[in-house]
């Protein structure tokens, strides 16, 4: 049994890495050990009670980071609780993990650090990168580039920061480790592992548990709707190509976001037929995994995808743009789903979205397919991953 402590920014709260770390934190309390909390933000505190194991506590710091009180209080919580196993999954600013390190400086508790994300890539790197190819001014062109290598340059101090001051860096894909190092500066990754993310919704055991003839000519968006980081205007231009030749085919977009309603009146003043926009509510999109024969993610910006092995949990083939290396840790091209190429092309998108529509066995065997290759991602395999860490470190309570 030991005693773990996640260290997370805004917790509890909607999004990717919070719902990994309530997953995890549960999965973890079913097997025996006991778990904590401790958050900078509390915005949705109701999640608790709905989603969290009873025995869970949680704890709360405040804003700044790094202050003699967030220093006390983290002592204390790592004191009383007997922590021996911190989990930061906030580890990008330095200053966490600086935080963290001066509250458990005698105490003999380990630091597991875990990047949520690709090391080269996040949103403030995006947005430099976006203004850069929108921009028609030379001068901007290079402003927009000394910035962006500038803030590279910071990511990598910051990710060799704390690198150097965890026991352990976890990542969510062996394709991250060399981008890491590089990006680091570091001499050795000994210390560096992958465990990628396991599906958080409950999903069928074995395909006797899923029909995969009641499937429907649905292709499915799940996600944030924006335009920097999930270009979800890719999905709907693809079908805008398309849908007049397959009128028994529909799109069906799930989710909320800053362009939704930009997106819906693209789709009215184009008068692009049988686009069904959906809104996120509390219960995961099950449903619509099930009767999707389709998933499609064209973001620029990922770190995993947690929709795309839930989507293929349930047979759903996936078509996504290659814009980040851990998708080729989930699928397996032409086999499981596709994965179009950088730079993104709408025509490679829609030739391989026809493909699967216009070919019915072609659809059976991919979704066969799909779903096997989702079984790599079973909570019970992630969880075992970090035991078999844990007893590395013999942390034992």
């Amino acid at each position: 049994m030991r005693n773990i402590l996640f260290v997370i920014g805004s917790y509890p709260s909607y999004g990717g890495t919070e719902k990994i770390t309530t997953v995890l934190a549960n999965a973890f309390v079913n097997r025996g050990h006991n778990v904590s909390i401790v958050s900078f933000k509390q915005p949705n505190p109701e999640l608790k009670d709905e989603e969290l194991h009873k025995s869970i506590k949680l704890f709360s710091l405040s804003y700044p980071v790094l202050t003699n009180s967030n220093i006390k209080i983290l002592k204390t919580i790592i004191e009383e609780q007997n922590i021996n196993i911190i989990l930061n999954q906030w580890c990008l600013p330095y200053y966490v993990t600086k935080l963290i390190n001066k509250a458990r400086s005698k105490n003999k508790c380990i630091l597991i650090s875990a990047l949520h994300g690709a090391p080269n890539q996040n949103k403030r790197l995006l947005t430099l990168v976006h203004k850069k190819n929108n921009t028609n001014s030379s001068i901007g062109k290079k402003i927009y580039k000394l910035l962006h290598q500038l803030l590279l340059n910071l990511t990598g101090y910051n990710l060799r920061y704390v690198y150097k001051k965890s026991d352990l860096y976890v990542v969510l894909s062996q394709s991250f480790v060399n981008i890491f190092k590089n990006l680091a500066n570091i001499k050795t990754t000994d210390k560096i592992i992958a465990i990628p993310n396991p599906i958080t919704i409950k999903a069928p055991k074995n395909l006797n548990g899923l029909n995969l003839n009641n499937k429907q000519k649905t292709i499915l968006y799940v996600g944030r709707m924006d335009f920097l980081n999930k270009r979800v205007h890719r999905v709907i231009e693809a079908w805008e190509q398309i849908y007049e030749k397959h009128p028994d085919w529909n799109l069906v977009l799930v989710g909320d976001g800053s362009e939704k309603e930009t997106l819906n009146t693209y789709v009215k003043n184009k008068n692009i037929k049988r686009v069904i926009f959906e809104s996120f509510k509390k219960e995961p999109p099950i449903e619509f995994y099930k009767k999707a024969s389709v998933l499609m993610l064209t973001s620029d910006l990922e770190g995993f995808g947690l929709v795309v092995i839930e989507g293929m949990a349930y047979g759903c083939i996936p078509i996504v743009y290659g814009s980040y290396p851990a998708i080729y840790d989930i699928i397996e091209d032409t086999k499981s789903g596709f994965i179009t190429p950088i730079p993104y092309s709408q025509d490679i998108t829609v030739k391989k979205l026809e493909s699967l529509i216009n070919n019915q066995t072609l659809r059976q065997n991919m979704s066969r397919d799909a779903y096997h290759k989702a079984q790599k991602f079973a909570l019970e395999t992630t969880v075992n991953n970090w035991e078999n860490k844990f007893e590395e470190f013999h942390v034992i309570q």
